[in-house]
């Protein structure tokens, strides 16, 4: 749909939240310092704050800089070739003995094996 914010635009829409924040409070902060007033510093806060909503809380435009091209919807799922059925009824018969553990190897196999020499 037109005007929804892309992947990207999620990105860079969060960092410019972070932004104005960070730099209102460090801003306030140093304000408030110099005239002795924490109210002044919860005052540049809260402009960074409302600033940041109206900046980064409606779907603007410019945050849909790069739309994500979808593939266009298909029918029903092709069903598959038939050679695949082999699979299916079981394979042979090696693939049968390792599945039952009857032979295959592996660490704890070459271990028996070396116990019992």
């Amino acid at each position: 749909p037109r005007g929804t914010m892309d992947f990207m635009g999620q990105l860079f829409c969060e960092r410019a939240f972070q932004l104005f924040i960070l730099l209102s409070g460090i801003i306030g902060w140093i304000v408030g310092f110099i005239q002795q007033d924490f109210k002044v510093t919860c005052y540049y806060l809260a402009f960074g704050t409302a600033l940041s909503a109206a900046v980064c809380l409606p779907d603007w435009p410019w945050w849909n800089r790069h739309p994500l091209e979808w593939l266009p919807a298909g029918g029903p799922p092709k069903k598959r070739a038939e050679g695949r059925s082999d699979r299916k009824a079981g394979g042979d018969a090696a693939t049968k003995a390792g599945a039952k553990g009857g032979g295959g190897g592996g660490a704890k196999s070459k271990a028996k094996s070396k116990k019992a020499q």
